[in-house]
Order: C-alpha cells, then structure tokens, then sequence
C-alpha cells in the first residue's frame, strides 16, 4: 500500500513543484530616466512615458513624477517601444530599446514644446540621450 500513497503524493506536489519553479522566473530589465524641457530645461512632471513590446498588446505606462524621473522596473529582457506624451509638447516615440536582464537602460529625454516645433515636417525631434548601465 505504501506505493499508491507515495504516488499520491507525488501527484500533489508536483503542480507545487511547477508553480515554485515559476516564481523564480527571469529577472527583468530597468528602463529609467528624466524628461525635461528642451527650451528650458527645466524637469516634466506629468509626462506620460509608454513601454510598448512590439507585436503584442502589452503595454506599461507610468507618468514622470515632480523632477521630470520615469520608471519601468519589471521589464521583460526585449526590445521595447518607448513613448513620451504630454499636453503641449511633442509625442517623441523611441523604438527598439534593447532592455537585458539583469541592466538598467537610462533614456534622458527633453521635449520641444508643441509652439516651438512650427508647422513644418522638418522640425527638430526631442533630444534623446541613452546610456546602457550595468
């Protein structure tokens, strides 16, 4: 009898077993950085900063707190969509950061208000830096 009940248990433990595995997954990338004003330089709050994983509905949002800093901690180890929204200024989209495990991206960013940009199709883009930290 004592090989049906070592069986059982067996049974019982192994969805356990699964699930433990998965909580140990992966560990995910940091994207971070600061907005600023590109006229002022002065910090954004409010701006909303978008992670987009290309091909897929998954979508992150966080807005950039009092000194203009934004961000994602949980990123998975792809490469993502970066987008920056505010009223009033420019939408600026950054594809194809490339977000490791175990590193933080750092993306500083400064925003051309919408007045400065003009109404023609060869304004100034905001200005981007981008700095891979380990």
């Amino acid at each position: 009898m004592g090989s049906p009940k070592k069986l059982l248990l067996l049974l019982l433990l192994f969805p356990l077993a699964l699930c433990a595995k998965a909580g140990t997954g992966k560990v995910e990338g940091i994207v971070n950085g600061y907005v600023t004003d590109a006229v002022t330089k002065k910090p954004l709050p409010g701006v909303v900063v978008s992670a987009v994983i290309p091909g897929s509905n998954n979508q992150t949002e966080v807005l950039t707190d009092e000194n203009g800093y934004f961000r994602f901690a949980q990123l998975p180890g792809v490469q993502v969509t970066i987008q920056f929204d505010k009223k009033g200024y420019q939408s600026y989209k950054r594809p194809n950061i490339s977000v490791r495990e175990k590193t933080a991206v750092r993306i500083n960013v400064e925003c051309l208000p919408e007045e400065e940009a003009g109404d023609s199709d060869d304004s100034e883009s905001p200005i981007l830096h981008l700095l891979q930290i380990s």
